[in-house]
């Protein structure tokens, strides 16, 4: 039992101890940043009720009410989460405890969208919380969700006229901000940004390595919500412009494997194209930042932590290159 026990301990301090070495361990702000969803994702209906803000939104994680993040937010599936969970259990149990909570949670998105029709990531927050948020697909999720309610579809059928009419409005300006948004390099209309300033509307800087870049993550889902607009010309044209742009992009012949000590790209003629997370705007560039905001044109050269630690290469493209 006492061997056993021991064992185990020293296994822990070797991981440790390896960790360390590798540069691999997680500094306090990078903790954060590994919890995943937000609470509301997988919190009790009664815990969801307890912590729905005067505001009509809720905070990232229930448990820090401090700072940035003590604000209603629609990082990491907060907020529109939660309300599609409560216009189930209304749908589930007629109780109206829950639709009017939902009901208060839509306004909130109604009102956190900026007259250009973007959401920011956090309301009435500060520094790059107030951009208008395509991370992790924050803006065009609220979209669908509005879509939704717009449509009385799923679970929203107890909504009024009224709520229907503004989530319409909410989404056809959300649309135009998105077909305003797109690059355009040299005329010519590319992807989106991670996120993008709200007053200019051009791809801005988040944290130290998330700066001002075309994002094939967020682009995809971008075009993939367009893909469910009525067509037009503008959204025509935005959507093959994108795609065009994707095509040209793609990373062929090239295998990505983690490994203990980074990032490991070998040739692989059989591989399926991939995409690098960021590209530079102007040159096409994959870049790759380290937590000190310096660019790189090669994985390899930022730290370990930062190669593991962020998705700096998928297949994002395949999803719209079908």
């Amino acid at each position: 039992m006492l061997k056993s026990k021991l064992k185990r301990i020293s296994f822990t301090l070797a991981c440790t101890v390896a960790l360390a070495v590798s540069g691999f361990m997680l500094q306090p702000s990078q903790k954060a940043f590994a919890k995943g969803d937000a609470t509301g994702t997988t919190a009790s209906i009664s815990d969801i009720l307890k912590n729905q803000q005067p505001d009509g939104g809720w905070i990232k994680y229930y448990n820090e009410k401090s700072g940035e993040w003590g604000k209603s937010t629609i990082d990491n599936k907060a907020t529109y989460t939660e309300i599609r969970r409560l216009a189930a259990e209304y749908k589930k149990t007629k109780n109206s405890t829950y639709s009017n909570a939902a009901i208060k949670g839509i306004n909130f998105l109604l009102n956190m969208q900026y007259d250009n029709g973007g959401w920011p990531q956090v309301y009435k927050s500060s520094g790059y919380h107030t951009h208008i948020t395509y991370n992790d697909d924050a803006m065009v999720n609220v979209m669908f969700l509005l879509d939704d309610v717009s449509n009385r579809k799923g679970d929203f059928s107890f909504v009024d006229n009224n709520l229907v009419d503004r989530c319409k409005a909410a989404v056809n300006k959300g649309v135009d901000c998105i077909l305003k948004t797109q690059v355009k390099v040299n005329g010519k209309l590319t992807a989106w940004g991670q996120q993008h300033d709200e007053k200019t509307l051009q791809p801005a800087s988040a944290r130290a390595y998330e700066v001002p870049s075309l994002s094939t993550s967020e682009s995809v889902g971008i075009v993939n919500f367009l893909k469910t607009r009525r067509s037009t010309p503008q959204i025509a044209t935005s959507i093959n412009a994108a795609t065009s742009w994707f095509n040209s992009v793609k990373i062929t012949g090239t295998k990505v494997t983690k490994t203990s000590t980074g990032l490991k790209l070998q040739k692989d003629p059989k591989a399926a194209p991939i995409w690098a997370r960021f590209y530079e705007i102007g040159t096409n560039k994959p870049i790759f930042v380290n937590r000190k905001s310096q660019i790189f044109y090669n994985v390899n050269q930022i730290e370990v932590e930062r190669q593991l630690g962020y998705a700096w290469y998928g297949n994002w493209g395949s999803k719209i290159l079908k």
